[in-house]
């Protein structure tokens, strides 16, 4: 069978042999569609443009993972460069979380150096906020300040402690609103 004629099936498994005509004829077959999907993903043309290259060599290094017999080869790279885009959202978002970080601190900074009433305030509800943290049990606790102080998301928090991704969502959540009714200062003594 000429090589122009290959399923996309039959050319993810020549990719896998190395062939690079192979790769060439699947990225022609596959790059209109994944751009499209990257696109409606991904905030601007270059992230997808840029995820879309990064997606091609990692299915150039991860297709011994294809089996045909297991599924198709279009949703098999939908996978892979959607986790891609997710990854790319992610570092987007943190990069935004930086930068309003940073804004914030400097839009403080002059009413704390102009205000002795004000940086009091701050003070204040610093201690309360840390207060109410230590009335956490040590798990929420140590989640929250994972996910909101250091800014981790629930998936890196769950690999690093070996944790289930539903336990840490469910927990981060659980202390959140434990903190939200201490901070109101409605401490029913009740541990969620």
């Amino acid at each position: 069978m000429p090589q122009s004629e290959l399923t996309e099936e039959e050319l993810l498994q020549r990719v896998a042999r190395r062939d690079v005509r192979a790769f060439d004829q699947l990225y022609d077959a596959l790059a209109p569609r994944l751009h499209g999907l990257l696109r409606q993903m991904l905030p601007e043309e270059r992230e997808a443009e840029e995820v879309l290259q990064d997606g091609f060599v990692h299915l150039w290094e991860s297709v011994g993972g294809f089996d045909p017999e297991h599924g198709r080869a279009f949703p098999w790279a939908v996978s892979l460069f959607r986790r891609k885009a997710i990854d790319r959202m992610r570092t987007l978002g943190r990069r935004t979380r930086l930068v309003d970080s940073a804004v914030l601190e400097q839009a403080t900074l002059p009413a704390q150096t102009t205000s002795a009433g004000e940086g009091t305030m701050t003070d204040e509800r610093r201690d309360m906020v840390s207060a109410a943290l230590g009335e956490l049990s040590r798990d929420q606790r140590q989640l929250v300040e994972c996910a909101f102080l250091k800014g981790l998301n629930h998936h890196v928090i769950a690999e690093s402690l070996g944790l289930p991704d539903a336990t840490v969502r469910t927990n981060i959540r659980r202390g959140l609103l434990r903190l939200h009714e201490l901070l109101k200062g409605g401490s029913s003594g009740r541990t969620l």
